[in-house]
């Protein structure tokens, strides 16, 4: 177990991994540049830079509001226009760091990419011991609506605790009827999501990021074998289908996963769509509750 201390120094040196591998990252969102790519690039700079990373990086594009990252062999590449959401985590012995930025590709920042900036900038502003989470929300809602976009109100901000990426207190995207507060020390990530339509989600079938949950019996011989190697690699942290591809491929990963979901020993992250295909742009930043506010370290 660790002491505040080493909590709050895992976390900034975690936190300063991502400020320099999402600006070093940026360069690549280019039309022409493969989405393997850029996720390898990512979580190979935040391993050479001494973390790990939280959860496989996301780049969701356009209507993919969440939850994507590719597998070895998918062959999409980025195009002028899109709008690009990264999602990068990087985690020092379990102490969790994450961040998340939109880019439109071979353009300038637009309105909807303003929207998501400005609400995480006003959220941020606002946050100090005994604010409510929905008050937050309030904000953030308020901020995207002045930008004439809609919150995605399925999807929120997190507490963040070792080796837990969601945990405790929920940060809303939007003015929820109930909310709890923040206290000194809370370390939480705030999240704004805005969408071009509604701001309604729908769950694909497509599943490609999972996480351990708990100790069933399992017959298979693979299943058995891969829930060891999960729990001995990721523990409760998130993970990507095409991590155990690279190494473990003689397990049947396909299969196997499939079955630790049906048998509940793991919980699938399916990728996350908006419902009418409106263009989504995400902003996110970590941060410690302190007694005068709070300190941004993403």
């Amino acid at each position: 177990m660790q002491d505040d201390d080493t909590y709050i120094k895992n976390i900034r040196s975690a936190g300063n991994i991502l400020k320099i591998v999402k600006e070093e990252s940026k360069k690549l969102v280019i039309s022409g540049y493969k989405v393997i790519d850029l996720v390898e690039f990512i979580e190979k700079k935040v391993i050479e830079m001494g973390g790990l990373p939280a959860f496989p990086c996301n780049v969701s594009i356009n209507s993919i509001a969440a939850h994507y990252t590719p597998n070895l062999h998918t062959d999409i590449t980025l195009k002028s226009g899109d709008y690009v959401k990264v999602d990068i985590g990087c985690h020092i012995e379990g102490c969790i760091a994450d961040t998340a930025y939109t880019v439109k590709v071979d353009e300038n920042d637009d309105d909807l990419i303003k929207a998501t900036q400005e609400a995480l900038n006003n959220a941020i502003a606002a946050v100090e011991p005994g604010v409510k989470t929905n008050y937050i929300g309030k904000i953030i809602e308020d901020t995207i609506k002045d930008f004439h976009y809609n919150p995605i109100k399925e999807l929120s901000g997190h507490g963040l605790k070792p080796y837990i990426l969601h945990s405790g207190v929920t940060i809303p995207n939007y003015n929820s009827n109930v909310g709890s507060k923040l206290k000194e020390g809370d370390t939480i990530a705030i999240e704004p999501f805005a969408s071009t339509k509604a701001g309604k989600l729908k769950t694909s079938e497509e599943v490609y990021i999972f996480k351990y949950l708990q100790d069933r019996p399992l017959r298979d011989p693979n299943s058995k074998k891969l829930l060891s190697i999960i729990k001995q690699n990721y523990k409760t942290l998130p993970f990507a289908e095409r991590w155990l591809e690279k190494d473990y491929s003689n397990l049947k990963i396909n299969f196997s996963l499939r079955n630790l979901i049906r048998s509940n020993v793991i919980y699938p992250y399916n990728v996350l769509l908006d419902s009418e295909g409106g263009l989504v742009s995400q902003a996110e930043n970590s941060l410690i509750v302190t007694s005068s506010g709070c300190e941004v370290y993403t």
